[in-house]
């Protein structure tokens, strides 16, 4: 176990150093100039020559690379070069908000798809097969954004149940940060909810044809254990690897969100980040995106690890 994470993280420093340069190439690509977007139109070729001074957007290309990368590994985001405020302490605002809402989008997902994929594959063809088809390609098929403001307009507007913006963070006051936080989770949750169904049925189908299960069956044992014991533990182990992939898709998603419901998290840091081309604030943001995928893959190889014997042989 202890090599076999050993290889992995070992794997993952090449591709973090090309992400790196990935990253900063980018970022130097798009279009604008950050020392005019922070002093305007109107700014006189002196006072944006001293700007990117400050800023070292004069210093060569590789330069500025050495520099950035150099103040990354050593926990240094740099700062914004709009407010000269902290980005470390941006994003450290922003995470709590972000996990959380990305977590109960997942368990939203989970909650919804898993058990409407069991009904579905225990019942191939009949009622229950329809309609847990019919709400997984649903989920799968309602737009996020659209659900996000039906959502508004329904349990907000219309029934005032919910709050319609803002956050409140968990550690203030548990019940209200959940309330704030349903809403985005749900416009958030109901594509995973649908692709989680799909899986579940597909794989847990195949497993149910399997010797192993007509063998359980034929010792007796009652059609719940075989579908909990046999089918849906092994079902679930290609749902780990689609668990990762939707949290990646998840985390790139709270943009709009975000924006929508107004709270302040990722997507609002990149939204912001983009329309005032903040380009450190924009090049840190990118990278722990790319780092928590690169994570969340990790994580995904240990669990694969634990739950499929067969990995361990090779």
């Amino acid at each position: 176990m202890v090599f076999f994470v050993l290889r992995r993280m070992l794997g993952m420093i090449p591709i973090l150093f090309l992400i790196t340069i990935g990253v900063f190439l980018v970022m130097q690509v798009l279009p604008g100039d950050p020392a005019r977007m922070i002093l305007g139109q109107e700014a006189t070729p002196e006072a944006l020559a001293a700007v990117r001074e400050r800023l070292g957007l004069n210093q060569p290309l590789h330069m500025q690379y050495l520099s950035w990368l150099g103040n990354v590994m050593t926990g240094d985001l740099g700062r914004s070069m709009v407010d000269n405020s902290p980005v470390s302490r941006a994003i450290l605002n922003a995470l709590p908000v972000t996990l959380q809402i990305t977590a109960l989008a997942l368990l939203v997902g989970l909650v919804i798809g898993v058990p409407a994929g069991v009904i579905a594959a225990t019942s191939p063809g009949r009622l229950g097969d329809g309609v847990a088809t019919f709400i997984g390609l649903t989920c799968i098929s309602l737009p996020g954004f659209w659900v996000a403001v039906l959502l508004l307009y329904v349990f907000s507007l219309w029934l005032g149940w919910l709050p319609s913006s803002g956050f409140v963070r968990f550690s203030v006051d548990p019940w209200q940060s959940f309330l704030h936080s349903i809403m985005p989770a749900i416009a958030l949750g109901l594509r995973p909810a649908g692709i989680f169904m799909r899986l579940v049925r597909s794989s847990m189908i195949e497993v149910m044809k399997s010797d192993y299960v007509r063998t359980a069956r034929a010792k007796g044992l009652t059609a719940r254990a075989v579908i909990l014991r046999h089918g849906l533990r092994t079902s679930l182990i290609p749902l780990v690897t689609i668990l990762s992939v939707e949290f990646a898709a998840l985390l790139g998603n709270v943009v709009v969100i975000d924006t929508i419901f107004g709270l302040p998290g990722f997507g609002r840091l990149i939204f912001n980040s983009v329309l005032r081309l903040d380009l450190t604030m924009m090049q840190s943001l990118v990278l722990i995106f790319a780092v928590a995928v690169i994570v969340i893959n990790l994580v995904t190889d240990i669990l694969y690890f634990i739950l499929d014997p067969r990995i361990k042989e090779r």
